[in-house]
């Protein structure tokens, strides 16, 4: 066969020449196979591995296109089954049916030889199971995925192969991920680097499922996501020429129980990590609280669906299909409801009701890329249960929407999902009344403390999905890890028929195990699912613990987490707290409250020992960045126990100040208030100062800055604002500095990057927001070079507002694979660097193929 190294098509022309200019260098590491006339799915996977070969190795490994002439170097094959270079190295007769009877999304990993030299084998079954096994090679490598981005050990391996012998099958069809707009901590606040950022992780973690709910009318709605109206209120290429005020969380929205507030009034520092009062995701920019005329309404709804066209096309590209919907029976928005009596059409008409699906299915194929569009029960019925009026009223409804989608010729797939799987009468009742096709899903009853829906066990013959909870909102400020309620989940989910297997969730990175156990789980359940832990019945359900083992899954986390030196104690520590982690906080007002405690603080604190515990293993932690990921667990638990002690000193504080008012007179209570009540108010304050130091030390998504936001807008107002104000009333004086959150950080200087992209288009911008906390730098760049090559060019970041940079690399850096990493200097003589372990481990970037089946 000709030596075919130099010779490549175009989706692979940028790579051919990194390679034919190192191939003297690595003559004598593995050289990677791409098929000739790969598809995109191909190419990336090719492209891929050679990226976290060369994070693991140090090793810009050659890319070629059709194998090579015999040489001294191992090969990587990468290709679906049927591809030549393939099928070369199957003349093992067993290897070789195996690996042709792999069917859609599965893969075959294989150390084999071929011509007298090693080779390893990445085959999949098509496209998408090709690009799995490349990943699932990475991981073989080290590499750990999660929504927020890869995680690579410090210490790296020699660039040789790996024995590896593995076949991938996926034990549901569709595994993925239903982040929940109406919080900050979750989607509200991703713009479309968001978006991409999180969908090119869910391929990584072998996911294809990609959904999201609207909230209608109401307390946080109408949302964006999904527009409402008739046929004819649709313009030329799917803009809206009628719509209603509709809106994500912004800052001065005022939902859920946060209060009003802009950025610049935050306390502790914590303005700085954003640039506009009107906080929020860019497509809100200047529609706070609310869009203000008819045309900012279309305006928004125009934003946010073409972020939803490039978002769900990137997905569609990497095998994810994609899902929105809206809930059941539909609430037709008032200014909606008042133009259809304007013109003579009653909202509550099933008539009125099909022509609105047939709006919201055209304005979607229109629009954008969709597989599926679900209809959610609503969230009362999981609490009081529904009437059979509401239960006939929600069948009306699903029969005007399949009536819609069938006159308009919808593309995509209708199921059904909510808070339950079906009304307390029957859960199974869908499954009796709708269509075969039809998928049929729910969220876990009681905000995950539910195991999946037993009930899934009494619908047979059509798609079903479990959604687990990824973290409950009640607890939305604290961590929360449950890997082995997920595995839990999955094995019930597994034994009930499921074909589905979803969690919901809102924020990211401190989801990080929750979110690996329920991937892996929709794929191996070997060693810790015996296949009794399923059950068909509700007493059965509640007779078996709510977590499964996880002692093996904390073992590997926490190896590549921490590093090799602090991995075992690390991981029991972790084990002993998964699903048993304390929970300081509860539904408030809102998500992620404080209630005062009354247990007195000795007690409580023997909750947190592990704390310490932890504490003490950090100074073994080698490795920059094996001590950031030590930092941010640490910090996060130090935070959790800081919060722990609010709620005791918040009950103390209350306490005396409802003794102060009872005074007989002005001078006593004056007299009460200042001996009794300002000294736990100044005890108070140093602790939530103290927890806002922890989690200002661990923030580093935008998951985190709605944390931040949480505890602004909905926690302080009652914690701090409003009890202070009737202290200082009853003081008859301005409380003294010490008892009021101070204004500023006083922590150590921080950078942090809250998206990270791990793939771009060819030439796209590649855009960069930095955030500083504390001292602002003196000089701060962006250095990058194509991956493994050559020398770095620099680019300096540019201040866009308060402690918020941003910087772009253009296509001159995305014409090929690249590396950055981000560099700053302050006053004081603080170097800060992302990622933590750069220059040694940089942020690495794959530049999307450029064509492909």
């Amino acid at each position: 066969m000709p030596n075919r190294t130099c010779v490549f098509t175009l989706p692979l022309l940028a790579l051919a020449l990194a390679a034919c200019s190192t191939g003297r260098q690595a003559r004598n590491f593995p050289v990677i196979v791409a098929p000739a006339g790969g598809s995109f799915e191909e190419v990336l996977a090719a492209k891929e591995i050679r990226r976290y070969y060369y994070l693991r190795t140090g090793r810009p490994l050659r890319l070629v296109e059709g194998l090579p002439a015999a040489g001294e170097s191992g090969l990587i094959v990468v290709g679906g089954k049927a591809r030549p270079e393939v099928s070369a190295l199957l003349a093992d007769p067993a290897l070789k049916a195996e690996v042709q009877g792999l069917k859609a999304e599965e893969y075959r990993l294989k150390t084999v030889r071929y011509e007298g030299r090693p080779c390893l084998l990445v085959a999949g079954g098509d496209q998408t199971g090709t690009l799995y096994g490349a990943y699932r090679l990475a991981e073989h490598l080290g590499v750990r995925f999660y929504l927020h981005g890869d995680e690579v050990p410090d210490s790296q391996i020699a660039a040789g192969l790996p024995e590896v012998d593995e076949t991938g099958r996926p034990l549901f069809a569709l595994r993925g991920i239903q982040p929940f707009h109406d919080f900050p901590e979750g989607p509200d606040w991703w713009d479309l680097d968001g978006y991409k950022a999180v969908l090119s992780q869910l391929p990584k973690l072998r996911m294809n499922f990609f959904g999201l709910h609207t909230y209608p009318q109401g307390h946080a709605g109408p949302e964006p996501t999904v527009w409402i109206g008739l046929p004819e209120d649709l313009g030329p290429d799917s803009t809206v020429a009628f719509s209603y005020p509709a809106r994500h969380f912004t800052t001065l929205s005022g939902t859920w129980g946060y209060q009003p507030e802009k950025t610049s009034d935050y306390a502790f520092g914590a303005d700085a990590l954003y640039e506009r009062d009107a906080y929020g995701a860019d497509y809100m920019e200047g529609m706070a609280p609310w869009p203000a005329a008819p045309a900012d309404c279309n305006a928004l709804f125009e934003r946010f669906g073409k972020l939803l066209r490039e978002a769900f096309s990137f997905a569609h590209r990497l095998g994810v299909r994609t899902c929105v919907g809206t809930e059941t029976p539909l609430v037709v928005p008032e200014a909606l409801a008042a133009r259809l009596k304007k013109l003579g059409l009653d909202p509550a008409d099933s008539t009125v009701t099909r022509r609105l699906y047939e709006g919201i299915f055209r304005r979607i194929m229109e629009n954008y890329l969709l597989d599926y569009y679900w209809f959610w029960t609503p969230e009362n019925w999981t609490w009081q249960g529904a009437t059979p009026g509401q239960v006939k009223a929600t069948l009306a409804d699903l029969a005007a929407a399949r009536a819609a989608a069938e006159n308009v010729k919808a593309p995509f797939t209708l199921a059904t999902c909510g808070w339950v799987l079906g009304p307390q009468s029957d859960r199974a009742l869908f499954d009796k009344a709708l269509p075969r096709e039809m998928p049929l899903s729910c969220i876990n009853r009681e905000v995950g403390m539910e195991p999946v829906e037993p009930g899934f066990a009494s619908v047979s013959g059509r798609p079903k999905w479990a959604i687990p909870w990824l973290e409950d909102d009640p607890a939305l400020i604290i961590p929360q890890l449950w890997a082995g309620r997920m595995r839990r989940d999955a094995a019930d989910a597994l034994a009930y028929g499921c074909t589905g297997l979803m969690g919901i969730h809102w924020r990211t990175r401190i989801l990080g195990p929750n979110v690996s156990a329920l991937a892996q789980a929709a794929w191996d359940q070997t060693g810790w699912n015996s296949g009794s832990s399923g059950a068909h019945t509700d007493s059965a359900a509640e007779a078996r613990p709510r977590d499964l083992p996880s002692a093996d899954f904390y073992a590997d986390w926490a190896l590549q987490q921490f590093g090799p030196e602090v991995a075992e104690p690390a991981a029991r520590i972790f084990t002993s707290l998964d699903g048993h982690l304390p929970r300081p906080s509860t539904w408030v007002g809102g998500p992620g409250g404080l209630a005062p405690d009354s247990l007195a603080w000795e007690e409580t604190q023997k909750q947190y020992a592990f704390v310490d515990d932890l504490a003490g293993l950090r100074a073994e932690v080698r490795g920059a960045g094996n001590l950031e990921r030590f930092d941010y667990w640490l910090n996060s638990f130090r935070y959790l126990r800081a919060v722990a002690r609010i709620n005791y000193l918040r009950r103390n504080f209350t306490l005396a100040l409802e003794k102060a008012k009872t005074g007989r007179d002005a001078v006593e209570k004056k007299r009460l208030a200042r001996e009794l009540a300002l000294p736990l108010r100044i005890e108070l304050a140093a602790a939530v100062t103290q927890a806002q130091a922890w989690l200002m030390a661990s923030v580093s998504t935008s998951g985190g800055l709605g944390t931040l936001a949480n505890w602004q807008q909905h926690l302080l107002p009652d914690l701090l604002t409003r009890p202070g104000e009737e202290l200082a009333r009853l003081l008859g004086e301005a409380l003294p500095e010490a008892a009021l959150p101070p204004r500023e950080y006083s922590g150590p200087p921080r950078l942090l990057v809250p998206v990270v992209r791990t793939s771009v288009s060819y030439g796209e911008i590649l855009k960069l927001k930095v955030i500083f906390i504390g001292e602002m730098p003196e000089t701060a760049v962006v250095r990058w070079r194509p991956l493994g090559q050559g020398s770095f060019a620099e680019i300096p970041l540019e201040r866009l507002a308060r402690g918020v940079y941003a910087a772009g690399l253009g296509p001159e850096a995305t014409s090929d694979d690249l590396e950055y990493y981000i560099q700053a200097l302050t006053s004081e003589g603080d170097t800060l660097r992302f990622p933590a372990a750069a220059p040694d481990l940089n942020q690495t970037v794959v530049v999307l193929p450029l064509s492909g089946e």
